[in-house]
C-alpha cells in the first residue's frame, strides 16, 4: 500500500531567498537541444495519429466499437 505524500516544506531565510535567487535564474536551451526536443515532439507526434487512425479503423470495422478497450 502506498505511502501518503509528505506536505511541501515552506522556505524561510536564507533557503527561500536561495531558492528565488535560482527561481530567477535564466537556462537558454542551446540550438542544437531545441532541433533534438522538436525531433522528439515530431517523432511523438506521428506516433500517436498513427495509433489514432489504426484506432478509427478498427472502430470503423467494428461498427463504432474499438474491440482493443472492451476490458476497460
Amino acid at each position: 500500500m502506498a505511502r501518503p505524500i509528505r506536505e511541501t516544506p515552506i522556505l524561510f531565510g536564507e533557503d527561500a531567498r536561495r531558492f528565488i535567487a535560482r527561481m530567477q535564474e535564466r537556462h537558454p536551451e542551446t540550438p542544437e537541444a531545441r532541433a533534438q526536443r522538436l525531433r522528439d515532439y515530431e517523432f511523438f507526434l506521428k506516433a500517436f495519429e498513427r495509433g489514432m487512425r489504426e484506432k478509427r479503423a478498427r472502430e470503423a470495422a467494428n461498427g463504432g466499437k474499438d474491440p482493443w478497450f472492451d476490458n476497460i
